[in-house]
């Protein structure tokens, strides 16, 4: 996943949007899209800043998430 969540402006959905369920879990706080058929996360949101995104860099066309520096983060800390 990105670290830094995109806002709408920055965001050229093509197409596909009906082909995602949501799916939200422990405080139901965040929107994670799930597509339907092959069960991929491309996104997620939050529900105080909807439709403010943050992608999973394996959906990005044209981007090699595996050429990135990975940057760990401790979950527990949150």
């Amino acid at each position: 996943m990105a670290l830094a969540y995109v806002p709408p402006a920055n965001i050229e959905l093509l197409e596909g949007m009906d082909a995602l369920a949501v799916y939200r879990f422990g405080d139901r706080m965040v929107n994670h899209y799930f597509c339907r058929t092959c069960g991929i996360h491309p996104f997620h949101d939050t529900v105080e800043r909807p439709g403010v995104l943050r992608f999973n860099l394996g959906c990005v066309k044209g981007l090699d998430p595996l050429a990135l520096e990975v940057k760990l983060i401790d979950g527990r800390s949150f």
